[in-house]
């Protein structure tokens, strides 16, 4: 596994309303995730005709799961989004953990500490509205990958 440290230049500007914070500069980002380890890296590919694409990490800084948007991140819009997992191509609505933020950019999500992300394999991004699913996120989550 790598550490985020090495990473520093990859960060981008924007962090989850989750987090408390609607934004913040490069430096301070680079500065909340030093230390934190990678434990998924994938990237989205659009589903239900909806251009995606863009890295997603999960990392865990001390007992927190975060989900990291790349600064590559974009998404061609659509009411309602939400950002959520998936088993087998299932969404699952009870493991949905926010509202997608911005279409485009570095977004950081904390993960509730209820949520077992051992049970899922992808991240999706799911539009409430209509109920179907706009981007996957397709990843194998290692043992040491459990939420506490």
């Amino acid at each position: 596994m790598m550490t985020l440290k090495s990473w520093s230049v990859c960060w981008g500007v924007a962090i989850s309303s989750v987090l408390l914070f609607p934004s913040i500069s490069r430096a301070d980002v680079v500065a909340f995730l030093n230390g934190a380890t990678v434990i998924e890296s994938t990237s989205f590919k659009g589903e239900s005709d909806h251009t995606v694409s863009g890295k997603v990490d999960i990392v865990k800084k001390d007992e927190v799961y975060y989900v990291v948007l790349g600064e590559d991140f974009s998404f061609d819009g659509a009411p309602d989004p939400r950002l959520g997992f998936s088993q087998e191509d299932i969404f699952l609505p009870m493991s949905v953990f926010s509202s997608l933020n911005l279409d485009s950019g570095q977004q950081i999500y904390r993960l509730p500490a209820t949520l077992t992300i051992n049970n899922y394999d992808e991240i999706t991004i799911w539009c409430e509205k209509f109920r179907v699913p706009l981007a996957e996120a397709k990843f194998e989550v290692r043992e040491e990958a459990q939420s506490p």
